[in-house]
């Protein structure tokens, strides 16, 4: 999915989203890319002035896509899947894409990610595409996309 012609309604999405490498949709927003290491508090006994903060595990924020739009039926397929009790993790690439040639500047890679929350449009007259409010991914772990320019 090569965002080339500027009358190509999916220029206004500035995100190409892929699915175990396959470009599949375009969305305008991303949020919940965020981690946070959580402390564990350790009071050592004789130590009365402060208390130790240390290292403890990461957590993350779902992956929140809103505002998309695709013509392909992966992502539609993948909820399904899950509703259905079939929960197959995919790894997701997120690329932010400059101008009308579709260059990739920076992207992310999601692993493991599987969709807990899907949110369809107002429908108000969609042609033959199939449009999202809001497509939500859980995740295992996130890195940015080798390979691109830093």
């Amino acid at each position: 999915m090569t965002y080339t012609d500027q009358s190509d309604p999916y220029t206004q999405f500035n995100f190409e989203v892929q699915v175990d490498g396959e470009p599949v949709a375009g969305f305008s927003e991303i949020s919940g890319i965020t981690m946070q290491l959580e402390t564990v508090e350790y009071r050592e006994g004789g130590v009365n002035d402060h208390v130790h903060s240390l290292p403890g595990t990461f957590s993350h924020a779902n992956l929140v896509m809103e505002r998309g739009m695709t013509e392909d039926a992966t992502f539609w397929q993948w909820v399904q899947d899950v509703m259905s009790g079939n929960v197959t993790r995919k790894d997701v690439v997120i690329k932010l894409q400059e101008g009308f040639q579709g260059q990739s500047v920076w992207g992310w890679e999601f692993t493991g990610a599987y969709p807990t929350r899907w949110q369809g449009p107002d429908l108000v007259g969609a042609k033959n595409r199939m449009a999202f409010e809001s497509l939500e991914l859980t995740y295992q772990r996130f890195d940015t996309v080798s390979g691109m320019p830093e």
